[in-house]
């Protein structure tokens, strides 16, 4: 992890801000990261009767090129800083951009751009039953010009393969539609697949004080840092006996003893999560919605969003307040048992175990 210690703003349009962030590595190096700030923005491939795909060319400066690319468009952020809901935003820029509106809304997915420089979250919606706007029609903003293409979903999908559609969120949208096609999965709605289906559906946010508790937790987890944690403690313990047991080697072997125990506790984390608790309210404590399914867990925060197969996890460490589902990656999800009911708690366990994923902690 880098952990920002400076921000500084170097110009902040109207949509876009751009800043120099100061970041500290684990091992208390520095560098400096360019970052583009966005709001988020919205994507839609848009399939009509005929199975044909929206497509929209405009000029894009950057590229020197007029690109071919799905409807999509940024989240507009309103008077109190706040972003407008993708929701809402989708139908919008359909409207805009097509002069379409659409009466089934499915999401595919999230994903970031371009995550090495901007923070640009898209979210990706397939539009079906298509028909257009008569009156009162919302149209694309003043600085916009675009010319409105139909193509069959196969050739569009045949044309980003040969490199005529080079837009990242067009590819990725062109691709998915041709996933669900090969796979039937437009016969209907994602939640028909009974394997997909919301067996527990929970949002919460965290307070400081749990996620103390959470780091305390999972750093006892750690054999390593239990081996620390000894090895300092018969340090302190043993250094005083050997120097004579007097008050004097009592207090200077004291640290030791004190780290040690700090460690094996885990108590050792508690002061470094609350400062980045502290520091970065926002994420620590902003909502996260998980989602259980029969596939996997899929969660939707800040700091990741996704579906999380369970062939993606190792283990899941059950302690008294809380589950650490630590995936291949070594990457541990926190996650507080006070979310659940009793009989969701059942169907977490039964999925653990099925999944040989159980380890009591």
């Amino acid at each position: 992890m880098e952990r920002v210690v400076d921000s500084r703003v170097l110009h902040r349009g109207a949509f876009l801000e751009f800043r120099v962030d100061t970041v500290e590595r684990a091992d208390g190096t520095r560098a400096t990261r360019d970052i583009a700030g966005h709001p988020g923005a919205v994507a839609i491939v848009a399939l009509d009767a005929e199975e044909r795909v929206a497509l929209v060319r405009q000029w894009r400066l950057p590229a020197d090129a007029a690109l071919l690319e799905i409807p999509a468009g940024g989240l507009d952020i309103g008077p109190d800083g706040t972003k407008e809901d993708p929701e809402q935003a989708a139908p919008r820029e359909l409207e805009e951009e097509t002069g379409l509106r659409a009466e089934s809304w499915r999401k595919l997915g999230t994903f970031y751009s371009a995550p090495g420089f901007t923070d640009e979250l898209m979210h990706l919606y397939l539009a079906t039953d298509l028909r257009p706007v008569a009156d009162g029609r919302l149209g694309p903003d003043e600085d916009e010009r675009l010319i409105l293409e139909w193509r069959p979903w196969r050739e569009a999908v045949a044309a980003a393969e040969r490199g005529e559609i080079r837009d990242a969120k067009s590819i990725v949208g062109l691709f998915w539609l041709a996933r669900l096609k090969g796979e039937g999965g437009l016969a209907g709605p994602a939640e028909d697949d009974p394997a997909d289906a919301d067996l527990i559906s929970v949002r919460y946010r965290m307070s400081t004080a749990e996620l103390v508790r959470a780091n305390v937790a999972l750093l006892r987890f750690s054999t390593g840092v239990r081996v620390f944690g000894l090895l300092a403690l018969a340090l302190g313990i043993g250094s005083a006996v050997l120097v004579g047991g007097d008050l004097t080697a009592v207090l200077i072997n004291l640290p030791f003893v004190l780290l040690g125990i700090g460690f094996l506790t885990g108590w050792f984390a508690a002061p470094f999560a609350w400062y980045q608790a502290r520091r970065r309210p926002d994420l620590v404590q902003a909502e996260t919605e998980i989602r259980v399914s029969e596939r996997g867990i899929r969660f939707s925060s800040p700091q990741f969003q996704g579906l999380t197969a369970w062939a993606t996890y190792r283990r899941v460490h059950d302690s008294r307040d809380f589950f650490f589902l630590d995936t291949a990656m070594g990457l541990n999800q926190v996650v507080p048992k006070r979310v659940f009911s009793a009989s969701e708690l059942g169907t977490l366990f039964r999925l653990f175990d099925r999944h040989g994923l159980l380890k009591a902690s």
